[in-house]
């Protein structure tokens, strides 16, 4: 009885509570500023390489004879700005070009198109009848051979060389149909080469790399390239104007649904230089 009376009375005794297990909380989802941010940085790394990769486009044309030569000086690099009522703004440095660069490349164009002339001018001679005429023509070359003084030859098509170089003259010269024409726009003005390589790549990174920053229709992506910071030394090329890019976000969503539409959005990419 005792025993019994002892059991129930246990039994009535209230149960201590456990303690209750922490609840760990559910992650968050990032804000859409947390993640226009995030890709922004992501952006900014995107540019830098886009401006980096046009600049090593253009010393690879410029540098096939000499690939060691440094045709850029200074660093690229990006920095992103959320504008409120606006949209994303970025300002990216490019590599300046050195002086002696285009110096350099004037100077060879210039030896390549008189080479061309001359070399024109002798096979023309050779087809010439002998006599007066003849004669006084090639005194008035050899004149003019003299006043210039050593020219580049021309390579010719049996024996190619990689563009936007020359190559020791050979013993036997090409005959003049073999003869390249000296057509070089890189060579002719590789300032403005370098400006349209810059632009090019920039709009690219613009219109397949800004999906992430959910640029509204009403908001705008602009890109302000300009030179960096550093201060130019006397052998580079002094150019304090400023390559501003910007599209609608309306126009990318267009692309972005739409791929093969990029001819046309690249047409309503705005471009302006100050």
């Amino acid at each position: 009885m005792m025993a019994a009376s002892a059991a129930a009375a246990r039994a009535q005794e209230p149960v201590a509570p456990q303690p209750a297990t922490p609840q760990t909380p559910a992650p968050q989802p990032a804000s859409p500023s947390e993640n226009r941010r995030h890709s922004m940085k992501m952006m900014e790394a995107v540019l830098s390489r886009a401006v980096l990769g046009g600049a090593e486009h253009l010393a690879e044309q410029l540098g096939n004879g000499s690939p060691n030569v440094s045709f850029f000086t200074g660093q690229a690099r990006a920095h992103g700005f959320q504008l409120e009522g606006y949209g994303v703004f970025f300002h990216v440095e490019i590599p300046e070009m050195q002086q002696s660069l285009v110096m350099s490349v004037s100077t060879l164009e210039r030896d390549l198109a008189v080479a061309s002339a001359l070399e024109s001018m002798r096979r023309a001679l050779a087809s010439v009848a002998e006599g007066g005429p003849k004669l006084q023509a090639e005194v008035a070359l050899k004149r003019l051979e003299v006043q210039v003084g050593p020219m580049p030859a021309l390579a010719d098509s049996g024996n190619a060389t990689p563009r936007n170089m020359i190559r020791a003259a050979d013993a036997s010269p090409a005959p003049v149909a073999d003869l390249p024409a000296v057509d070089l726009p890189v060579l002719r003005d590789p300032s403005a080469a370098y400006r349209t390589a810059i632009k090019n790549a920039l709009i690219d990174a613009m219109l397949e790399h800004s999906r992430g920053m959910n640029i509204r229709p009403d908001e705008w992506l602009t890109v302000a390239a300009h030179r960096g910071d550093s201060p130019l030394g006397p052998n580079e090329i002094i150019n304090s104007s400023t390559l501003v890019l910007r599209i609608k976000g309306s126009d990318l969503a267009i692309y972005d649904a739409d791929r093969t539409r990029k001819a046309e959005i690249r047409e309503r990419v705005e471009a302006r230089e100050f």
